[in-house]
């Protein structure tokens, strides 16, 4: 006769518990640090070189050599007074000529002949003092300032010790879940499975 057997196999949970220990890994003080910023003095001065400047200007432009400011200021000035002045003459010539010219006994080419003879030549040469060259001296002088030094020291500190510390933990995990397990079977245990 058959007969229906019921297996039964079970297992309890396991867990695990791991344990980790609080550990100080580093405990040490914070040496201080010193900065510091040196600028050493200097003095910054030397001594300039003398110095001759000369203009010879004054002698040359005696000598005829001159700029072009000066040669256009002079013949320039003299141009405008010699326009001025023929302007003046020229005008009072033509009036002259112009009342008295249809007069008898007025010969303007004899006019212009006794003009010709009467003017005086013009100066072509001129002689003045001339003057001499123009000499400056610039003696040797000291020049430049003075820098003065600075030593600055910047320390710095920490408050507090350097400290590493692990914290120590617990850990608990299931390693095995619990279990039960039913089955059926025939004339016959089941014991493993």
């Amino acid at each position: 006769m058959q007969m229906l057997r019921l297996n039964i196999r079970h297992e309890l949970p396991q867990i695990t518990i791991r344990n980790h220990h609080g550990k100080l890994d580093k405990n040490a003080y914070v040496p201080a640090q010193v900065h510091t910023e040196d600028q050493q003095a200097r003095s910054n001065k030397t001594v300039s070189q003398p110095s001759i400047q000369m203009d010879s200007y004054q002698s040359r432009r005696d000598y005829g050599a001159r700029n072009l400011t000066d040669l256009t200021r002079e013949f320039g000035q003299k141009g405008l007074s010699d326009v001025q002045t023929n302007r003046s003459r020229t005008t009072q010539i033509a009036w002259e000529r112009a009342e008295n010219g249809g007069k008898p006994g007025d010969d303007i080419k004899q006019q212009y002949k006794n003009q010709i003879h009467a003017e005086e030549p013009e100066t072509l040469v001129e002689f003045d003092l001339m003057e001499g060259l123009q000499i400056y001296y610039t003696p040797a002088q000291v020049i430049g300032e003075s820098e003065l030094g600075d030593v600055t020291a910047e320390i710095e500190t920490e408050p507090f010790a350097d400290v590493h510390f692990k914290p120590g933990n617990l850990n608990v995990y299931l390693q095995n879940e619990g279990f039960i397990r039913r089955w059926v079977t025939m004339n016959e245990y089941d014991i493993y499975a």
